[in-house]
């Protein structure tokens, strides 16, 4: 074995000289713990997790100790302490450890939590970093100022990239940083700058944008903004930056998910407010000042909604996007998927524009969903640019759910994709709403295309198309199986046939043995026939589910040896038994990973094809099961509740994969005859994350609650982490076995937990809930980050809850949310006394919407919180409790004392109006104030349901 010449070294006479005997040894035992190091060669990965465990910590700093005095070699370029576990000194120690220099740290990420504790921290940086990546860490306005002395002071000089996303930085701390950025005495050399999800908002935008136009950064490439609620006026100031070219070098601009021609107002209908200004992005996409962007990010913002020449600032125009000199280097381009709408006429311009000499040559491109009418003239325009060359780099195409894919327009799209024009393109994604049979000439087109070779370098093909006849389909799948794309990877596709023989088409296609590179494969199917079989026997209807069977055995008898995830969404009946049928053929490697998820069938089969499934399971077939869903309005029968449950935990299915286990909407028998027989088997389930059980009516699941009980008392679930359960009125009996489960220490893992108690009716509910509180007491669940509880009425029941909440066992705990519950006056003074700093001091979220608090409530709690200790809370939900401007006043009170200074979101959504001056000083007080439901953009689906 060599040696380490920089580590291996004896002592010459004259150095050993004067040494005692055991200066000697330490010195020999350092030595050789130098080339026991060296030549283990610890990856930078496994240093980063030493140094982020109590168990390494020691044995890192001692490796970096060594790299500094010049004893060990080791790269220790990049450190990721994502989940570093120890508290801030320690984290200061390592820290002031490194020196800098050549091989010195360079990238560090930190994904901690640091909060508050990270002031101090910026100050120990070494110099020598270029990449520095402060994600997820709840940093704020102090911590950024901590963070621009370090830049401004010249403290990190090399310093290239930034990332500050998913912290609350808000406009106050996107102020301290846009501060340091225009103050540098000298040019920055940063290169990349994410603030994405730091709610900014206009204020911070604008803020940035001023110091931009400093021209102290002007080796700026990248600029992520996203999801920061910029709105118009942000977006506005934004552009003035821009045109100023205050940015000449930039490459990539991620705006999505902004709000971008949106007004910010009231809206007390819970609909998004109609006021828009299309201005500030018709000005944006009109400069000259972004001629070497190549990545421009427009998720989720309805731009391109209106017609052209409509509505105020209405000159919006994609066309922007294909004018001569205008972003001539663009090759990334996201104008939004089903979150975002696109005219046909907006698509033509577009599509023309780009089919022009001169225009950009895109290689990325996501085109969003269609809004009325749905003429098919853009997507003709966009056959033809295709066709044109113009387009001969383009990599990646996906095209929302749109009616206008249809008929002839659908079928020239695929044509111009096939006929070598775009021969470069590795992702295809084409999503139609199109009725009727109107996509078939294309999927022929489509199949011709791919066996001739045209889409040759695919690797990702995703198709969701409504009902298509399966002979088109059934052509699509026997072309990729004879080799037509040959370096595929994903193959998802959902459709509506009529018969089977799409399916069977794609199961001959699977098992052809060319497609030696596919790992994902996603199928999601429905056939006409399974809902014509409602009240008649299989022998009485005659329909054989082709390919079904087929589709199995490919998957069970290896055809496919690439796959490493297969995910199936099926009615579960009659079809679905026929797939469970050809699995049982063969095996589905356990390296495989399965993902099933089930929707209502016809009733008169369901049992059929549980029975089906459970068989596989039970058999072995499905070691790798990951997830296990039922949809909506699916409704299992006690036998077919029993079956699944047992095959889960049978002897002879090691199901050591299973994560997750959904089961929604499901009624109380099959649920309850579920749990029953799962409890029974001799197997666990150790990687299982997530069991999600439905609410039931009053006093329904005492069985299933004592089952459930012995299911995770007996350690058959030690990874559980999410757990939902309605325990109203099942019985002191049933409350004693889960008041025992939660007491166990099988619930070490447990993060979230969601229970629905008694109601008005049930006599003994606060003696339940104590039971419960009992368990919290017990420091078994010390690691519950969320807890959710619902359905109390009276106060002795939330005064019981107390007695768990302020038993000190709940330390981790951040999130506290009230479902469905009468709190009233008594309930938030009761509150007070518990929610304090010593009993919950990672407490960060307090949601109380609709739980009759009132204005008294509310005083009661926040004077509870003037005479003790408040915990650190960041939110407060007070939604629909019927306050008024008494309420107010006490939250003014309270955030004037500063007694809660991380108090920063307010929500009063559904309260009684507050007049204009109150919504003033509510805003002054409270960094964000919700009065209305939060918008959420609608997002169309591509499975069927």
């Amino acid at each position: 074995m060599s040696r380490s010449p920089t580590t291996e070294q004896k002592l010459s006479p004259a150095e050993g000289k004067g040494k005692g005997v055991g200066d000697q040894s330490k010195e020999r035992k350092d030595n050789e713990l130098c080339i026991l190091v060296d030549h283990g060669c610890p990856t930078a990965e496994t240093m980063s997790q030493m140094a982020s465990s109590r168990s390494g910590y020691g044995l890192a700093w001692l490796l970096l100790h060594f790299i500094n005095m010049g004893r060990s070699k080791l790269p220790f370029e990049k450190l990721d302490l994502v989940d570093f576990s120890l508290n801030a000194r320690k984290l200061k120690l390592l820290l002031a450890s490194f020196l800098s220099g050549p091989g010195i740290l360079e990238t560090l990420k930190f994904n901690c939590d640091l909060s508050d504790t990270a002031s101090g921290i910026f100050d120990l940086l070494p110099s020598s970093l270029e990449h520095v990546d402060l994600s997820g860490n709840r940093l704020r306005c102090q911590c950024m100022e901590a963070v621009s002395s370090a830049l401004s002071s010249g403290g990190l000089p090399k310093l290239l990239s930034l990332d500050l996303s998913d912290n609350p930085l808000r406009p106050s701390g996107v102020r301290a940083l846009a501060k340091c950025l225009s103050s540098s005495k000298v040019p920055l050399p940063l290169q990349s700058l994410k603030l994405a999800r730091t709610k900014a908002k206009a204020e911070g935008v604008e803020t940035l944008a001023e110091a931009l136009k400093a021209k102290k950064t002007t080796s700026l490439q990248t600029l992520d903004l996203a999801e920061n609620e910029m709105r118009p006026a942000g977006l506005k100031h934004l552009a003035s930056a821009i045109n100023a070219e205050a940015v000449p070098r930039l490459r990539v601009l991620i705006l999505k998910l902004n709000y971008l021609t949106l007004v910010a107002g009231d809206n007390r209908d819970y609909v998004p407010t109609t006021d828009t200004d299309y201005g500030p992005i018709a000005e944006f996409l009109s400069t000259s000042a972004l001629k070497e962007l190549e990545e421009f990010d427009l998720g989720g913002n309805h731009i391109f909604d209106r017609e052209i020449g409509v509505g105020e600032g209405g000159w919006v125009s994609a066309a922007a996007f294909g004018t001569a000199n205008r972003f001539p280097g663009l090759r990334r381009l996201n104008l939004g998927g089903s979150d975002s709408q696109m005219l046909p006429r907006q698509l033509k311009v577009f599509a023309t524009a780009l089919g022009v000499k001169g225009a950009p040559s895109l290689e990325e491109v996501v085109i969003p969903r269609e809004g009325y009418p749905d003429t098919p003239g853009g997507v003709v325009a966009l056959a033809n640019a295709l066709s044109s060359g113009h387009l001969s780099q383009l990599r990646s195409l996906k095209i929302a759910n749109r009616r206008d894919i249809k008929s002839d327009a659908f079928a020239k799209l695929c044509r111009s994709l096939t006929t070598g024009k775009t021969s470069s393109l590795q992702t295809l994604e084409l999503n139609t709403l199109s009725c009727k049979d109107v996509v078939d000439d294309g999927l022929w087109a489509l199949a011709e295309g791919i066996g001739e070779g045209g889409l040759s370098s695919l690797k990702s093909l995703r198709l969701s198309f409504s009902p298509v006849e399966g002979v088109a389909l059934s052509s699509l799948g026997l072309a990729l199986g004879r080799g037509g794309c040959r370096c595929l990877q994903e193959l998802h596709l959902s459709w509506y046939e009529h018969g089977g023989t799409g399916l069977q088409g794609l199961a001959e296609g699977l098992g052809g043995g060319c497609l030696l590179c596919l790992r994902d494969l996603s199928v999601c199917v429905r056939f006409m026939q399974e809902y014509m079989m409602q009240g008649r026997s299989r022998r009485e209807y005659k329909w054989e589910p082709r390919g079904c069977k087929a589709l199995g055995e490919v998957l069970s008898t290896g055809k496919v040896p690439s796959l490493r995830t297969v995910s199936l969404n099926w009615l579960c009946g009659y079809s679905f038994a026929s797939v469970c049928d050809g699995l049982s053929k063969g095996r589905i490697s356990p390296g495989v990973m399965v993902e099933v998820e089930l929707r209502r069938g016809i009733q008169e089969y369901e049992d059929f094809g549980m029975t089906r499934f459970a068989k596989v399971i039970r058999q072995g077939k499905l070691s790798g099961l990951r997830k296990l869903r039922t949809g909506e309005h699916f409704w299992l029968s006690r036998q077919g509740g029993g079956v699944l449950g047992e095959a889960l935990t049978h002897a002879d299915a090691p199901l050591k994969s299973l994560e997750e286990v959904t089961l929604s909407g499901q009624k109380y028998p099959a649920v309850e005859a579920f749990l029953a027989r799962l409890c029974r088997g001799p197997g666990s389930l150790p990687a299982l994350r997530s069991l999600e059980c439905p609410e039931f009516g009053w006093g329904q699941a005492p069985q299933f609650t004592r089952s459930l009980s012995a299911f995770i008392t007996g350690g058959k679930v030690p990874s559980l982490r999410d757990l939902k359960v309605d325990v109203a009125g099942v019985g002191q009996e049933a409350m004693q076995a889960f008041a025992a489960a939660l007491h166990s220490p099988h619930v070490f893992a447990l993060r979230r937990l969601e229970v629905r108690f008694g109601g008005v009716s049930y006599v003994n509910a606060a003696a339940d809930v104590g039971m419960v509180s009992v368990a919290m007491s017990s420091g078994n669940l010390r690691r519950l980050e969320e807890l959710c509880v619902g359905n109390f009425r009276e106060i002795e029941e939330v005064r019981a809850l107390c007695v768990g909440l302020g038993s000190g066992r709940l330390s981790s705990l951040r999130k506290l949310q009230f479902l469905e519950t009468s709190l009233g006056v008594e309930g938030g003074r009761a509150l007070s006394e518990v929610l304090v700093a010593e009993k919950l001091p990672l407490l960060r979220s307090l949601v109380a919407a609709s739980t009759e608090l009132t204005d008294g409530g509310v005083w009661a709690l926040t004077e509870g919180w003037m005479i003790r200790s408040p915990p650190p809370l960041e939110d407060l939900n007070l939604d629909s409790n019927g306050l008024t401007e008494a309420a107010a006043d006490a939250l003014l009170t309270l955030q004037s004392s500063k007694r809660m200074p991380l108090l920063e979101t307010l929500s009063v959504v559904d309260n009684d109006p507050f007049d204009e001056g109150l919504k003033c000083l509510l805003s002054a007080a409270f960094a964000e104030v919700r009065y209305v439901e939060e918008y959420t953009p609608w997002v169309a689906h591509t499975d069927f349901g």
